[in-house]
C-alpha cells in the first residue's frame, strides 16, 4: 500500500476543499501516515486525525450554520470570540487530546508573545485548532502554556517540513490557491493589507514546499470568495477533482518507472559479448 504525510494549508471557508483531496487520497487506497495543518488545513487534518472520514466532515458541514457560529465580542483584540466554533470542535473531536490519536498529527500557528511560529502536538486536540484558525483582529488570540496563539498562516501555510520532521518518508502538501489574486490593483484597506501578508506567507511557503514536498496537490479556487459559505460544496468537489488529477499523473510516472525496453532486457540478459547475464 502507498503510503504519505499529508500537509494542509489555510484558505478560510475555502479550506474545505481539503475535504474533497483527503476523500480522493482515501479512494486510492492511500495510507495517510502524518498530518500537520495551518489554519482550515489545520481543522481538516484534525478532524481526520481524531477519526472523523471526509464523508462524515462533508455531512457535518451541511447541518452547521456560520451565521450560529459568530459570537460577536468587545474586545479589541478580536471581532469574535470563537466560543462557539471552539464548542463545536470539540464536540465534532469528541473531547480527544494529542495523545489519544492513531495518526501523529500537529497544529501550526503563530506565538504574539515570542513572535516566532509554534508547533502544537499535545494537549486537546479542539483547542489547539481553536488557535490555528485565531486571524488576528478577527477572533480572539488563545492563551496556552504561557502562549498566545493565532493563526500560523504568516509563518508557514503549509508545514510540509513539519510533516517531515514527524517521520514522513513521504510528503503530500495539499494546497488551495487562486490564480488571478494579484492580477488586480488592491481595491480597499483590508484588500492590501491582505495582497501584503500573501507576499509575505506565499514566498516562504513556496521554499518550504520546494524542499520538503514530495507530491504537491493545487486547488484553484479561483471563482470562490475565502468567506462564500454558498460555494463550500463546490470546493469540495474542486478538491476531490484535483486530487484525482494529480494522483493519476503520480500512478502513471511510476507506472514508466517499471517499464523496461526490449533493448534494456536484452543488455540485462546477454552482456555485449554474448555471455549470459543477470536481470
Amino acid at each position: 500500500m502507498y503510503r504519505t504525510g499529508v500537509s494542509l494549508g489555510g484558505g478560510c471557508l475555502r479550506g474545505v476543499a481539503h475535504i474533497g483531496a483527503l476523500k480522493e487520497i482515501l479512494k486510492h487506497d492511500i495510507s495517510i501516515t502524518h498530518v500537520a495543518g495551518t489554519s482550515a488545513g489545520a481543522v481538516v487534518g484534525g478532524l481526520y486525525a481524531c477519526g472523523l472520514h471526509p464523508d462524515h466532515m462533508e455531512n457535518a458541514l451541511e447541518t452547521l450554520s456560520i451565521r450560529k457560529h459568530l459570537d460577536f465580542s468587545i474586545n479589541r483584540k478580536g471581532w469574535l470570540k470563537g466560543d462557539r466554533i471552539y464548542n463545536t470542535l470539540l464536540k465534532l473531536t469528541e473531547g480527544k487530546y494529542f495523545s489519544d490519536l492513531e495518526i501523529p498529527f500537529a497544529v501550526v500557528c503563530v506565538d504574539l508573545h515570542s513572535r516566532n511560529l509554534t508547533v502544537i502536538n499535545k494537549g486537546e486536540v479542539a483547542k489547539a485548532l481553536r488557535a490555528s484558525i485565531a486571524i488576528p483582529g478577527v477572533f480572539l488570540p488563545v492563551e496556552m502554556d504561557g502562549k498566545l496563539l493565532v493563526d500560523g498562516y504568516i509563518l508557514n501555510n503549509n508545514p510540509a517540513d513539519v510533516v517531515k520532521e514527524m517521520g514522513a518518508k513521504h510528503v503530500t502538501a495539499i494546497r488551495v490557491v487562486s490564480s488571478n489574486k494579484h492580477r488586480n490593483s488592491p481595491k480597499s484597506l483590508i484588500s492590501s493589507i491582505n495582497r501584503y501578508i500573501d507576499i509575505a506567507s506565499n514566498t516562504h511557503t513556496e521554499q518550504l514546499l520546494k524542499t520538503y514536498a514530495d507530491t504537491i496537490i493545487e486547488i484553484d479556487l479561483v471563482s470562490i470568495g475565502r468567506f462564500d459559505p454558498k460555494s463550500l460544496p463546490t470546493a469540495i468537489q474542486q478538491g476531490q477533482a484535483e486530487a484525482r488529477r494529480v494522483l493519476r499523473r503520480e500512478k502513471e510516472k511510476e507506472t514508466i518507472g517499471r517499464v523496461i525496453y526490449v533493448e534494456q532486457w536484452l543488455e540485462k540478459v546477454y552482456h555485449r559479448d554474448g555471455s549470459p547475464g543477470s536481470f
